[in-house]
């Protein structure tokens, strides 16, 4: 890499990046560290079964939260939390809350008053 123009590194001496570049190998690592550490602030705890779920848990209820490169699941028996945390996280990163769960990775959802129904439909 090269100094930027204006600025002069002596010879055998390297720059030190502070933040990860978009395209580097390490933003993604660097982006996800960022988000665990403002998720678990909110205090959620990362699972022990996949280090893309976050949990948190308080006496009267519990709180989901699953991260899959850009996009998230929310979910829990407690609303207002839920609100609390898409507040929170709206303060911290540029984000849209597209409602109630339709589509998910190829998985459609539908919530009805039997249950939840999971279908992959468009792929048949």
């Amino acid at each position: 890499m090269q100094p930027p123009l204006g600025y002069s590194v002596p010879d055998g001496m390297v720059c030190r990046l502070r933040r990860s570049l978009y395209g580097l190998k390490q933003a993604p690592r660097a982006w996800f560290e960022h988000f665990s550490s403002v998720i678990t602030d909110a205090g959620f705890k990362p699972s022990d079964h996949d280090h893309a779920l976050f949990v948190h848990t308080s006496s009267r209820s519990c709180t989901l939260l699953l991260l899959y490169v850009d996009d998230m699941i929310i979910t829990g028996d407690d609303s207002q939390f839920i609100d609390l945390v898409k507040m929170r996280l709206s303060d911290k990163f540029l984000m849209s809350d597209l409602g109630p769960l339709h589509y998910f990775l190829g998985l459609e959802v539908s919530s009805t008053p039997d249950g939840i129904y999971l279908s992959q439909e468009k792929y048949v």
